[in-house]
């Protein structure tokens, strides 16, 4: 013990026998009142009791609080898992519903063809390699095979360059090296309709002497069996050219937007002429 708290005990130890001398005094100078004593040890416990009972209320009302706190935080914990899995039936429920809407959508486009073809998801996107392609779920197995297009309700997604049995890869229209034969909508001029690498397409070997607008739609040609003639594949973004060119420069902006694709259709069986 420090020598202040020594201190300390002892004049309170001083005080107290102080404090019982004056009554042993007290009591023998009035023997008359041989009740003093008792009267003020009872006076004094009946203090103490209540201070004790006081501390006891307090620290009684304290653990309780405690209790009911510790009590909240486990509710408010399990009330946070139950949030949590509700929140994710949710999210579940909604994409579930989402792609019941584009398979629906993907379906009633497909009827609406007059040639076979195979719905296939999409698993797996590389559009910032060398090649940008897509890698789908189907392959030979489903009667898919190289130089395929494939296609959505938008337009024309790009061609099947390479099957496994079970997957297959798709070349897309933005691709330098894709190359489509197409024409133009209004005009019925022809031409090759090629990937820049970028986001967009270029219409080759259009002479200048042919008229070509900004807004024209640009459509699969149908030669060289590529597939079927009238598919959508881009609008004209922008038509120049110089005296020293006897072409036209022109910028395609594809209908698709590749970066969002999950489902596709490739065309597999034969064709009729469409306008």
């Amino acid at each position: 013990m420090r020598p202040v708290k020594r201190k300390k005990s002892f004049l309170v130890l001083a005080v107290l026998l102080v404090f019982v001398f004056v009554l042993l005094s007290y009591q023998l100078s009035f023997p008359q009142n041989p009740n003093l004593l008792r009267k003020v040890v009872l006076e004094t416990s009946s203090v103490m009791e209540s201070t004790v009972d006081h501390t006891i209320a307090v620290i009684k009302g304290t653990w309780s609080r405690y209790l009911f706190l510790h009590g909240l935080v486990d509710e408010n914990k399990r009330l946070q898992e139950v949030n949590a899995g509700l929140a994710r039936d949710v999210l579940a429920y909604e994409e579930a519903r989402l792609e019941n809407i584009r398979l629906r959508q993907l379906l009633a486009f497909k009827e609406q063809q007059k040639f076979s073809t195979v719905s296939a998801r999409v698993i797996r996107r590389d559009l910032s390699g060398i090649m940008k392609t897509l890698m789908i779920d189907c392959g030979e197995n489903d009667g898919i095979r190289k130089g395929q297009l494939a296609i959505v309700d938008a337009g024309v997604v790009g061609r099947v360059i390479e099957t496994t049995w079970n997957a297959a890869r798709i070349l897309i229209l933005t691709d330098e090296n894709s190359n489509i034969d197409a024409l133009i909508q209004t005009t019925r001029t022809y031409g090759i309709l090629q990937g820049t690498g970028k986001d967009t397409c270029s219409l080759k070997h259009i002479v200048k002497t042919e008229t070509v607008n900004q807004d024209d739609i640009i459509l699969t040609s149908g030669l060289a069996g590529e597939g079927p003639k009238g598919l959508a594949l881009g609008v004209v973004r922008r038509a120049e050219y110089d005296k020293t060119n006897m072409f036209f420069d022109i910028e395609v902006v594809p209908f698709v937007d590749f970066r969002k694709l999950e489902e596709v259709l490739v065309i597999t069986g034969k064709w009729q002429g469409t306008s």
